[in-house]
C-alpha cells in the first residue's frame, strides 16, 4: 500500500505573514458577504469553506506567534537562569570550602599560603596534581588544560573562583611561614609538587 504524497503539507512552511493574510482575507470576505457588499451572495458551503480556511490560518498564525514568543522568552531567560544556577553553585562551593578549612592538612595549607603570598591563582603540576590531588578531587582546584597538548610536568591547574574569593577574605588565616627564610633554603618553591626521584 502506497502512502499518499504529503507535498500538500508544504503550505505549513508558509510562515506567520501568509497565515495572517489568509485569516484576514477570510474574515474580510465573510464580513463583506454578511453586509451584502459582494457582487453576488456567496453560497453557504463556500462561506463555510472560507470560514474553515480562515480559522485554520488564524490558528496556525497564533501557534507560530506563540512559538516565536516562547523562543524569545527562552532566549532572554535561559542565560539569566544559568547565571543564577552558577551563582548558587559558586556560593555552595564557597560555603563547603570555608567549612573544610579546619580540616586542611599542613601541606594543603602550605599550598594556599604560597599561592596567596605570591597572588598566584594558577600553578603547573603533573596530571595527578601532586600534593594538591585531594584539593583537585574535592573540586577546589581544577585543571585548566582542555584538549591542548601540554608537557607532562607542566599541566596547568587553577584555584576555582569561589575558593579564591574565600581565601582572599580569610588571608589572615594563611600567613606565609617561609617569608623570611633564605632563598636557597625555602622548601616550598612549589609545595604542590611531589619531588621526582
Amino acid at each position: 500500500m502506497n502512502l499518499p504524497d504529503a507535498k500538500w503539507l508544504d503550505f505549513l512552511k508558509a510562515g506567520i505573514p501568509t497565515f495572517l493574510g489568509l485569516a484576514a482575507f477570510a474574515a474580510a470576505t465573510l464580513y463583506l458577504n454578511r453586509i451584502g457588499q459582494l457582487p453576488m451572495e456567496m453560497p453557504a458551503v463556500a462561506a463555510l469553506i472560507i470560514a474553515v480556511v480562515g480559522l485554520l490560518s488564524g490558528s496556525l498564525a497564533a501557534g507560530l506567534l506563540l512559538g516565536a514568543g516562547y523562543r524569545a522568552v527562552v532566549w532572554f531567560v535561559k542565560p539569566l537562569y544559568r547565571n543564577h544556577l552558577l551563582k548558587k553553585r559558586d556560593a555552595k562551593q564557597k560555603r563547603e570550602f570555608i567549612s573544610y578549612i579546619p580540616n586542611l592538612s599542613d601541606r594543603e595549607r602550605l599550598i594556599f599560603e604560597h599561592l596567596l603570598h605570591h597572588n598566584q591563582r594558577t600553578f603547573e603540576n603533573t596530571p595527578d596534581c601532586g600534593h594538591a590531588s585531594l584539593l583537585y578531587s574535592l573540586g577546589y582546584v581544577r585543571m585548566l588544560a582542555s584538549n591542548r597538548e601540554v608537557d607532562y610536568f607542566a599541566v596547568p591547574f587553577g584555584i576555582t573562583d569561589p575558593v579564591w574569593e574565600a581565601l582572599q577574605e580569610r588571608k589572615a588565616e594563611f600567613p606565609y611561614r617561609h617569608a623570611n627564610k633564605p632563598r636557597g633554603r625555602t622548601s616550598d618553591i612549589s609545595p604542590w609538587r611531589v619531588p621526582r626521584v
